[in-house]
């Protein structure tokens, strides 16, 4: 599981470190009591685990030895197992299953991993949305997530594996649909009453939405649904709905188009893992039709099953083995002609995922590094100019160096802000 540390963290941030031990999926919708592990009434030391990670001295050494050691797989590990030997004794873990749809709308049932503090009243719940992953075991249901640290502060953490990872992973992820993720994320949020209730828990109902790199395009996403569903209710039925109390997006991909038209001009793609995944994923999405040999070269054409299909491989081992990061030598002239109809058919269902434009009526705060070399700081600029003037946003976009060193002061500032 070390190969799979360097990669799925995009600096220790989002996920995946070792892996869970093996257990069964607690049914949500219908709740399965009978598979529900006991959570004590209880806990100890949360004090000082809480004071040690809202001090800065912490992260700063943290970053230190990451940057000194080029986020090599030993010293994140080091890093992770630290953090889970410090925090696991304040929570109880354990994967899910519930209905979601296909971005079709069909019913399907998706999987996700929840973490419960022992305290019996939370201060909230916390969506955490992942970032891009390729291999199963990063999936949140098989792995530790850094995220389980806000059960610390009194929050229930709740992480989706989106549509193509868990349980449905025989099914292609639709990559960059931000409405489908955005909608397993909510159907796990509303999976929660009953379990939260079975428990005893006293909850609010708003909630916290989390996420860096897709995982920050997906959180917009959820704010945005919770909005638009509210904006549908009467005011009397207010109280019974979920509502955002803050959204956290760190250096998200809101403009797919113009992050793919930028990667088009210089030539190249930070994670070329992302590009069978994001054509063939909105084809398998949107029912385009789309053929592998109309869009790839050599030797992702011949491997494309192996490599992408088998989701037995990380983003990292993805990139090494496709040998390049060009777009040219990854994709087809015709591909990357916008005046054939297969590129302009792509380039459409980019914009359909677009975030740029929403009105966010919801608190927030967007980090962004200006040097992040894998989703460009255009996604974030595009998406400020199109927000409202609010106070209640906050946008720092900075010298936070590439896009893992970034998600270094963007989770310090999620915890210590909480």
């Amino acid at each position: 599981m070390k190969t799979n540390l360097k990669l799925l963290l995009l600096a220790l941030a989002l996920s995946g470190t070792t892996m869970l031990p093996a257990n069964d999926y607690v049914m949500l919708n219908p709740l399965d009591t009978s598979a529900l592990p006991i959570i004590p009434n209880k806990d100890s030391g949360g004090a000082i685990v809480r004071a040690a990670l809202s001090h800065d001295a912490m992260w700063d050494g943290i970053q230190h030895q990451l940057i000194r050691d080029n986020f090599s797989e030993e010293s994140v590990y080091k890093q992770m197992v630290k953090l889970y030997r410090h925090t696991h004794k304040h929570y109880v873990t354990f994967p899910v299953a519930y209905w979601s749809q296909t971005p079709q709308g069909d019913s399907l049932m998706v999987s996700g991993r929840v973490y419960l503090p022992k305290q019996r009243y939370l201060n909230g719940i916390v969506i955490a949305c992942h970032y891009t992953i390729c291999s199963d075991e990063e999936a949140p249901s098989n792995t530790f997530s850094m995220e389980s640290m806000f059960t610390t502060k009194g929050y229930a953490v709740i992480m989706p594996d989106y549509v193509g990872y868990g349980l449905s992973r025989e099914a292609l992820h639709p990559y960059l649909h931000w409405r489908n993720a955005a909608q397993t994320a909510m159907d796990l949020l509303n999976a929660m009453p009953a379990l939260l209730d079975y428990y005893g828990y006293s909850y609010p109902m708003d909630v916290v939405v989390s996420g860096y790199s897709q995982g920050a395009a997906v959180a917009l996403g959820v704010a945005r649904m919770i909005e638009e569903d509210n904006a549908k209710e009467s005011d009397e039925l207010m109280e019974q709905r979920w509502t955002v109390r803050k959204l956290y997006a760190g250096a998200g991909p809101y403009d797919p188009a113009a992050t793919y038209d930028y990667c088009v001009e210089i030539d190249t793609m930070g994670i070329p893992a992302a590009i069978p995944m994001i054509v063939m994923g909105l084809s398998d999405a949107y029912d385009l039709g789309f053929e592998l040999e109309d869009f790839f070269h050599e030797p992702l054409l011949s491997n494309y099953d192996e490599w992408i299909g088998s989701k037995l491989y990380t983003v990292q081992q993805i990139n090494d083995l496709m040998g390049t990061t060009c777009m040219s030598k990854l994709m087809t002239a015709q591909a990357l002609d916008m005046n054939d109809y297969l590129a302009e058919m792509l380039y459409d269902v980019l914009e359909w995922n677009s975030n740029v434009g929403y009105d966010l009526q919801s608190p927030a705060y967007f980090l962004h590094s200006v040097e992040d070399e894998i989703v460009p700081i255009i996604n974030s600029e595009n998406l400020m100019s199109e927000m409202p003037d609010d106070s209640q946003i906050t946008y720092d976009f900075g010298e936070y160096g590439s896009h893992m060193e970034a998600n270094i002061p963007f989770m310090k500032y999620v915890y210590q802000d909480l």
